[in-house]
């Protein structure tokens, strides 16, 4: 994985390939068109933090460019594993990008906490409730609104279907099979399950996966309140399925990044991985071919199940860009919470946040809000209450590798940083 940014000149595509496009996509955003921007051409810097999205990410603010022609956008885009290094720099620096990504749960976790946020309030200068409930709780906060996410995501399990053909074996539903379903593909010669240790986003997901699958939404909601913990006899085996399943990662997990393991399910080398929404784009960028599906977390026992659903970056207006930077990023951010921009989310990144946008025809989509029903709870780290977890699991995970840690002792680990409130 290469730690150096992919910076991109977001360009006009020689006017959009003409008037044809120029018109086609006017009708974007243009509620939110300044006549200010009409005399002067202004610049502003947008951060990403996923490379793979690079040309949907284009096309998207190509429409912005074409429905608002005094902004022109200049977007870097930054390997998620580095972005929040880079963020928390440029902001001690004062360097911030114009359209400033904050992370999932930072807003009204760590920034509110703080009592000082580094975006602007743009209360008032658009419509928060055009998005849909989650959206809205990541990015309002002490009775402002700070901006929205450019998507959301859900998490569960890549199922390469190839793979699962070739060994007979069919999506599991329960802790059981989806042991069952990892000795089917290794019988098969293939690497049942791809898992990226190095940098803890994987083991991260897969735990709070399995411990939503026993808790539900409602027993993650009396996680915030103290009511339940990780530590209960109930959840502890979550921590022991990440044991149980060690023998069917690839070689030499521990080592592998999370960019490299994705290349792993999507050619072919392993039947199962640990995936968002998002992650099936850089998916087909690795291979156009592969052959892929989507299923919720299996469960303990029959009928239980869970998927994880979290923010993309909330994009906001830094508070360190000049005045003339912060009119210009309001605009963008104002025109991303709109139907017509986020239905061009869902139908080249991720799952929309605008609630009127209700038809996705990408099949994975598709597939995805049908597993989410019924078990989907809020990504733990996007919580006030549990949002200090992944820092933690991430730390201490290679102690289960090890055998440094049991099942019980990680359980323990984690449930001391988190802060229940009453709220």
């Amino acid at each position: 994985m290469s730690k150096s940014d992919v910076t991109v000149r977001v360009s006009r595509r020689t006017l959009l390939k003409a008037t044809g496009a120029l018109a086609g996509t006017a009708a974007l955003g243009g509620l939110h068109r300044q006549s200010a921007f009409a005399q002067d051409q202004v610049t502003i810097s947008i951060w990403g933090n996923h490379p793979e999205w690079k040309d949907p990410m284009q096309g998207i603010l190509d429409a912005f460019e074409a429905a608002n022609p005094g902004i022109t956008v200049e977007l870097t885009e930054v390997p998620g594993p580095d972005y929040n290094a880079k963020l928390q720099t440029s902001l001690a620096g004062g360097q911030a990008s114009d359209v400033l990504g904050l992370g999932d749960g930072q807003i009204i976790g760590q920034y509110h906490q703080a009592g000082e946020y580094p975006c602007i309030d743009l209360t008032g200068k658009y419509d928060p409730s055009q998005l849909t409930d989650t959206a809205r709780l990541q990015i309002e906060s002490d009775g402002m609104v700070f901006g929205t996410p450019l998507a959301a995501y859900t998490v569960g399990l890549a199922i390469n279907n190839t793979n699962f053909t070739k060994a007979g074996a069919t999506p599991p539903r329960t802790w059981d099979e989806l042991k069952a379903t990892c000795e089917k593909l290794k019988a098969a010669g293939v690497t049942p399950m791809a898992i990226g240790a190095k940098d803890g986003v994987h083991p991260f997901f897969m735990y709070i996966g399995f411990a939503s699958s026993v808790l539900g939404p409602d027993g993650v909601q009396g996680l915030r309140t103290g009511e339940r913990k990780v530590t209960d006899a109930d959840v502890v085996p979550a921590a022991q399925m990440l044991l149980d399943l060690q023998p069917y990662y690839q070689a030499g997990f521990q080592a592998t990044d999370y960019i490299t393991a994705k290349s792993l399910v999507a050619n072919g080398v392993v039947g199962m991985m640990v995936a968002g929404t998002a992650d099936f784009t850089g998916f087909k960028q690795v291979n156009p071919n592969s052959d892929l599906s989507f299923i919720a977390w299996p469960g303990p026992e029959a009928g239980k199940k869970a998927t994880n659903t979290g923010m993309e970056l909330l994009y906001t207006v830094s508070k360190t860009s000049s005045a003339e930077k912060q009119a210009a990023a309001t605009t963008f951010v104002s025109w991303l919470a709109t139907k017509e921009a986020q239905q061009l989310v869902a139908n080249s990144i991720a799952l929309p946040i605008n609630k009127e946008v209700t038809e996705v025809t990408d099949p994975i989509k598709t597939q995805t809000v049908a597993e989410a029903q019924g078990g989907d709870t809020t990504v733990w780290y996007s919580l006030p209450e549990t949002g200090d977890t992944f820092n933690q699991i991430t730390n201490i995970q290679g102690g289960l590798w090890t055998g440094d840690l049991t099942a019980q002792q990680f359980a323990e680990q984690v449930q001391s940083v988190i802060k229940p409130s009453a709220a």
